[in-house]
Parts: structure tokens; C-alpha cells; sequence
């Protein structure tokens, strides 16, 4: 029986490392900073899973940011988690360097101190770039982002939380 689970165990292993590097999962995390128009810049963190669809170049992708809470000022704090769902595009998917376009839809939860905000929902569009580093199976990327989206006030005044966003992070390409 011992024997049969270190077969078991040794052939997951090589399944892994001899599976096909271009219709994989792709594990990540990442460091984030996103500047806003009307709150301070604030850094995070998040993760995300990205799916091949149809073809090698296209991928689906979903992933969840944490911020710390952005200064309104006289206002407040105001905590901002964005859940985004897009579609990476990348040109050179076997390569070492693999440039990309990405894009998709955010819902934006948000929560402040001292005013009353609705989450709602946005949109977002950068270019990224992976660098497969050693083994296929790891890559660092960076991407660079633009983030579209109001939050409505209870008192009228929407805050406009759009912006640029850059991210920093590792990926498990399995």
C-alpha cells in the first residue's frame, strides 16, 4: 500500500511538470498600488485565477484585491475591495516574455467611515507582461492598468475613485 502511494504521489509530480504549459491554470498573487482621483493612493495586495478559453492567447481571469482604507479627508476612510472578471490576451504565450492586453469588469465594494457610499459596479483596461524565470511553472509579472468607476454618496457628490494601477506579483502556472 505504501508502495502504491509513492507511485501515486511520483506520478502527480511528473504529470505536472510534463503537462502542456499553454492550456494551464494560472495561480497568482500579487503587491498593488492604485491611485485615485478623488482619495489618496493606497497600496494592497490580491489573487487571482486565470482559465485558457477556446485558444492558447485568450484567457480568462478573476481575482480579488485588498486595500488598505483610502483617506477622504474631512470625510474619512473609505475601504475599497474590487472583485474583478476579464479577458487577458497574450501575443507570445510560449515564450519567456509573454506580452498581454487585459480588460473586464469590476464590482467594487465599498465601505465609509463617516459617509454613507454604495458599491457599484466599473470597468478596466491595461497591458502586462510575464516572465517566465527558470522552470515554466513560475513567472513574475507586472501589469499596468487603468480603473474606471464612481461610488455614489448619500449626499449627492459621487467620489470618483478612477485611476491608474500597477501590480507586481508571482504566478503558479500549473
Amino acid at each position: 500500500m505504501k508502495r502504491v502511494k509513492l507511485l501515486f504521489i511520483c506520478l502527480l509530480f511528473f504529470t505536472l511538470l510534463c503537462g502542456s504549459r499553454v492550456m494551464a491554470i494560472d495561480l497568482y498573487g500579487f503587491g498593488s498600488y492604485w491611485e485615485q482621483k478623488d482619495t489618496d493612493g493606497t497600496w494592497g495586495g490580491g489573487v487571482g485565477l486565470s482559465l485558457p478559453f477556446i485558444t492558447e492567447m485568450l484567457r480568462i481571469d478573476g481575482r480579488a484585491y485588498f486595500f488598505e482604507s483610502a483617506d477622504l479627508g474631512r470625510d474619512g476612510n473609505l475601504d475599497l475591495i474590487p472583485f474583478d472578471l476579464g479577458l487577458q490576451v497574450h501575443l507570445m504565450p510560449n515564450g519567456t516574455l509573454d506580452p498581454y492586453f487585459l480588460g473586464g469588469i469590476s464590482y467594487i465594494y465599498a465601505d465609509g467611515d463617516h459617509i454613507d457610499v454604495d458599491s457599484n459596479f466599473g470597468a478596466y483596461l491595461g497591458l502586462g507582461l510575464d516572465w517566465a524565470i527558470g522552470s515554466p511553472l513560475i513567472k513574475i509579472f507586472g501589469e499596468f492598468l487603468y480603473r474606471a468607476s464612481e461610488l455614489d454618496n448619500a449626499f449627492g457628490d459621487d467620489v470618483d475613485i478612477s485611476g491608474f494601477t500597477g501590480n507586481i506579483g508571482l504566478k503558479i502556472h500549473l
